[in-house]
């Protein structure tokens, strides 16, 4: 049931602070890597499990703990992602206090329930306020993660040089953070149970971590090998042969691990594809734009920025997200969502066409930094503002959840493919980001923008109007989509 104004923003603040420790972890370890690399005497493809395994347990934990939050509770099951991530923080410290890159490893693979934290606490916004509050309340989460994200790439390169350079004293402060979080979903934060069916699909659920998996793993050998990779090739079919079987299955239960009538909706399904699109640009463009700004303009393009201007220029487009991101319950409240979403995609889609139209320069990098920057912001805000309005009390959870997974998806995907994109007009016999040539870039602009662009259609064409959320009063309980769709 709805709460008070004050108790309202007393969830809010945790949940938002809890989030931020989400962000913050998230984005510690990158600029720590290579030195996890030297002092545990590992090389580039174990090092590459670090990201590995928490992506590919996420898509396991995502959507059945998100599942099991709308059964048990939402609170409860964060207890259970929250206190898992301290413990595999723990781990990851005592991995590198030991030098044991296993110990590190099994750590790692538990950080795959952090995916978990930010579905449930929007399921739990969505039942405790409505309306404009339950909009602003999401927004706000959101851009908190990217501010934490930030604050952990930024602080965890100087915290090391302030510990004299000792890696364990350094990732030590993350336990430390992640016990705040567990004292905060313990001691502060409220319960709610939405009512769902006790049974838990125990084989829709292994059906669809059978699918994730392949995908993802699919998509990662794709990027090991380029498009040819028949290793790839084999895991992204079986992943197909067993989604449609899974689909089928779903349809027959009586109680589904997915609810796939309404995932496939005209009021849910575009929203998820649009998130599948966005995941692929934003996790799939951040590499090759970080070596295009590295690179000597002396060759005909690039800007030849060092680090520090590197990281500048990305901190600059996370931060236009951030800007967008607050700025979406306003946009929600004027537009409709189809219409908000249509202006991300647009602004996301122009951005990266007259970078690759124009010839290079500041004014046309700005350019791109503020409309990449707001278009990804605007979307990345507003789906998850979107889906649990849509979705039935008792589905909010998993329909969120399954959000991060269509992310995590893109993400994949984008990867792969933006990777093979590259190697288009590449130097022969030269194995470095040199040996890429403006060709394969341009092509990489030209990819994410027609990502954006069946974003843009599909939104466009297909979401089905219902009613606005800011529309619904305090009291209100919000309809079911099949309640109050109405097909254009």
């Amino acid at each position: 049931m709805p709460i008070t104004k004050r108790d309202s923003f007393l969830l809010i603040l945790t949940i938002v602070v809890i989030e931020f420790v989400s962000g913050y972890l998230q984005g510690f370890y990158e600029p720590l890597l290579p030195k996890f690399a030297s002092e545990l005497d590992i090389d580039a493809s174990n090092l590459s499990l670090f990201n590995v395994l928490p992506t590919a347990v996420g898509a396991l934990f995502v959507p059945f703990f998100t599942r099991l939050g709308d059964i048990r509770g939402y609170r409860k099951i964060l207890r259970i992602a929250i206190s898992t991530v301290f413990l595999a923080s723990i781990a990851v410290l005592a991995g590198v206090a030991m030098d044991s890159w296993l110990l590190v490893c099994v750590g790692r693979t538990f950080f795959g329930a952090v995916p978990v934290w930010l579905p449930l606490h929007i399921a739990l916004v969505h039942a405790k306020t409505r309306g404009e509050r339950a909009t602003k309340a999401v927004s706000a989460i959101v851009a908190t993660v990217t501010v934490g994200t930030v604050f952990g790439t930024a602080t965890s390169g100087p915290l090391y040089e302030l510990f004299a350079q000792n890696l364990t004293t350094t990732v030590a402060l993350i336990p430390v953070l992640t016990f705040l979080a567990v004292l905060l979903v313990f001691f502060v934060m409220p319960e709610f149970v939405s009512g769902a069916h006790p049974y838990i699909d125990v084989r829709g659920f292994v059906l669809l971590a059978a699918v994730m998996f392949l995908a993802i793993f699919g998509f990662v050998e794709i990027v090991e090998g380029g498009l040819d990779t028949a290793i790839g090739s084999v895991l992204l079919i079986a992943a197909l042969i067993i989604g449609i079987f899974w689909f089928r299955f779903e349809k027959k239960q009586e109680y589904p691990a997915i609810d796939v009538r309404l995932l496939l909706s005209r009021s849910m399904a575009p929203l998820y594809v649009a998130a599948i699109c966005m995941g692929a640009v934003f996790f799939g463009f951040l590499s090759p734009i970080a070596t295009y700004l590295a690179h000597a303009p002396e060759a005909g393009f690039g800007f030849g920025f060092e680090p520090l201007f590197q990281s500048a220029a990305q901190t600059a487009i996370l931060f236009c997200t951030v800007v967008a991101a607050v700025l979406v319950p306003f946009i929600l409240k004027r537009l409709s969502p189809k219409t908000a979403l249509a202006t991300g995609f647009v602004l996301g889609i122009i951005g990266f066409v007259q970078f690759a139209l124009l010839p290079d320069s500041l004014p046309q990098l700005v350019a791109f930094i503020v409309l990449i920057g707001l278009g990804i912001g605007i979307i990345n805000a507003a789906i998850p503002v979107l889906i649990p309005e849509r979705a039935p009390q008792d589905q909010r959870g998993i329909a969120t959840g399954l959000y991060n997974s269509s992310q995590t998806l893109g993400g994949a995907l984008g990867g792969g493919l933006f990777l093979s994109l590259l190697k288009i007009g590449s130097l022969e016999g030269v194995d470095s980001a040199l040996a890429i040539t403006k060709v394969g870039y341009t092509s990489v602009w030209f990819a994410c923008a027609a990502f954006f662009v069946i974003g843009l259609v599909v939104v466009v064409v297909f979401l089905a109007k219902v009613k606005r959320p800011y529309e619904q009063t305090d009291e209100e309980k919000p309809l079911e989509p099949t309640e109050r769709e109405e097909m254009e």
